[in-house]
């Protein structure tokens, strides 16, 4: 797969940075390095992946910067915390590659909502110019002259001004006879 998202994978282990564990003292704090250090959703599907199945032999773990930190007998690493690791890790790679695929989708989506949306304008644009002006209709409460003052050319900016203000106070005036009178207590 071909995608920003780059896998995880467990690469060494540090000795330097293990140490006796704090929870029993035949345990250890045994440190593994990770190729990258993981974002927050990489973690949560690890964790979870976890979560979801049940191993005895787990301990404490949590991962601290670009590492895995486990608490555990040493000898049972490679034979039991590896393995379970490793399945961990493959899921929570798989779920960064859904998520780089659709965040690729989504990209490419948004691209052409953007350029389909740009066309509609350009169309739109283009029958604007090209077509003869739009008289518009007079609503259907308004009085008949209405049309005819709609038809006819602003010459002032007063003109203007007034009929903007004449057709805000008529919706004014209409939504008012719709409200709803609040019944009277009795004591008003």
């Amino acid at each position: 797969m071909s995608d920003d998202f780059v896998d995880i994978d467990i690469v060494d282990l540090d000795v330097g940075r293990t140490s006796w564990s704090r929870v029993h003292s035949s345990m250890r704090t045994v440190y593994l390095k990770l190729s990258r250090e993981p974002d927050v959703l990489w973690t949560r599907h690890f964790l979870e992946e976890r979560g979801k199945r049940i191993n005895p032999k787990r301990h404490g773990l949590w991962i601290e910067d670009d590492y895995i930190v486990i608490d555990c007998f040493v000898e049972e690493v490679e034979r039991h915390h590896m393995p379970d690791l490793r399945l961990s890790v493959a899921y929570a790679n798989q779920k960064g590659h859904e998520q780089a695929g659709q965040r690729r989708s989504q990209a490419a989506q948004s691209v052409e909502d953007k350029r389909t949306e740009k066309d509609e304008l350009d169309a739109l644009r283009a029958r604007i110019r090209g077509a003869a002006p739009v008289v518009p209709e007079a609503p259907l409460d308004a009085p008949a002259d209405a049309a005819n003052e709609a038809a006819e050319p602003e010459s002032t900016p007063e003109s203007a001004f007034a009929r903007k203000r004449d057709e805000w106070q008529a919706r004014f005036r209409a939504a008012l006879a719709f409200r709803k009178k609040e019944p009277t207590r009795g004591n008003d």
